[in-house]
């Protein structure tokens, strides 16, 4: 459980690290001498480089023992923030930046594996669970965190911190991981797992939910004052939806190696009814109610979508590259799409978002098929409840 606990509080500390530029954006701009966008670019350079290269990185990090792949990638990671700290320059900065991502990439693929591997076979779902808590609390309380000691002391404490979060991680990975724990064992490699129908459509899946949320959620402030939520409480609201993702964990820790698929469906349809409620509703409480389920429904979608991943390819690594890749297509797509729909009123926002969400609810029940082996890999040792999304 000791190592369950640091494999979630490694994500906290990827994500934390990930989105602290968000909250610290003035600051960076002034300090670098460029403007606001410019830094903005840091957040959406940092989920490409993760998209594009989860896959290839972890495919390298199989021919090395877990704990190594986990620690240096840890050190790197810690690194490129020092790195920014010292930044001599924007392009020495950014160039971190983009090394940092890279670490993000393999961090999260490896994380997800190595708590697959040392979680008893019927307790996998409850592992992912627990792993992914990492990341709510990251949006939670690490965001914020840093943000406010970023503001108080100056934008490169900010940066510090997490450098010396990550190295302490990085420190109690090399003790807490077993040694043992190699890449591929039993499950199949990266490569020719990618090649899966089930695995794409668990990867064309995730990009539509993802699309779809990230084209709502990054101008949920906006939509939040529109619906009559004054401007001082959009904080505690958004702190709702990330109460309401930590109950979504909690429910589905309990399900998910019992009734994967069926959580996967509820909860992506959640996801769409709020964020439609969320974006139409056009009158504060039930705007405010809408979030607080929306964080629900998508706070319970990782753990969910990497154990979909994993059915469909035996337990191999690529389930978590796919997964993670994926999810920053959407990340780095739902931004930009959200933008261009946000200047269309909130009904074509609120359509094009919950059409992409219904594609990929449609998806979860695309080529349903029962394997006993896939099961079994994954950690489903009942194999009718663990058919392939």
């Amino acid at each position: 459980m000791a190592a369950i606990a640091l494999l979630s509080a490694t994500l906290f500390a990827a994500v934390t690290t990930e989105m602290l530029p968000v909250g610290l954006l003035p600051q960076l701009s002034a300090a670098f001498g460029v403007d606001e966008a410019g830094i903005g670019y840091w957040v959406s350079a940092y989920a490409i480089v993760v998209a594009v290269g989860a896959i290839p990185l972890t495919a390298l990090m199989t021919r090395f023992p877990r704990r190594t792949a986990l620690v240096v990638l840890l050190l790197t990671y810690a690194l490129s923030n020092i790195v920014i700290v010292v930044a001599p320059g924007h392009g020495w900065a950014l160039v971190a930046r983009l090394v940092g991502g890279l670490a993000h990439a393999g961090i999260f693929s490896v994380v997800v594996a190595t708590a697959v591997a040392m979680a008893p076979p019927a307790r996998t779902g409850r592992a992912l669970a627990i792993v992914n808590g990492g990341v709510t609390m990251a949006m939670t309380v690490g965001v914020p965190l840093g943000t406010a000691v970023g503001a108080a002391l100056g934008w490169r404490w900010g940066f510090a911190g997490t450098a010396i979060v990550l190295f302490v991680l990085a420190g109690l990975a090399w003790f807490a991981v077993p040694s043992s724990l190699v890449a591929h064992g039993a499950a199949p490699p990266v490569l020719p797992a990618l090649r899966r129908p089930a695995l794409l459509r668990v990867a064309l899946a995730t990009t539509a939910i993802t699309l779809g949320h990230y084209a709502a959620y990054t101008y949920v402030t906006p939509l939040l004052l529109e619906s009559g939520v004054p401007s001082g409480s959009v904080s505690l609201v958004l702190f709702g939806y990330g109460v309401g993702g930590f109950v979504g964990l909690l429910v589905v820790s309990s399900l998910l190696d019992r009734h994967p698929v069926a959580a996967l469906r509820t909860a992506v349809v959640v996801v769409m009814a709020a964020l439609l409620v969320a974006v139409l509703a056009g009158q504060a409480l039930p705007t405010v109610v809408a979030v607080v389920c929306w964080g629900a429904g998508f706070g319970a979608l990782p753990p969910l979508l990497q154990s979909a991943a994993l059915r469909a390819t035996s337990g191999s690594d690529a389930a978590p590259a796919v997964v993670n890749a994926t999810f920053n297509v959407g990340i780095a797509g739902g931004a930009g799409l959200g933008g261009a729909l946000l200047a269309a009123g909130s009904g074509p926002h609120a359509l094009v978002a919950g059409v992409l969400v219904l594609l990929g609810l449609l998806g979860t029940g695309a080529g349903r098929g029962r394997a006993r082996g896939q099961a079994h890999a994954a950690g489903i040792t009942d194999p009718t409840k663990g058919t392939v999304p």
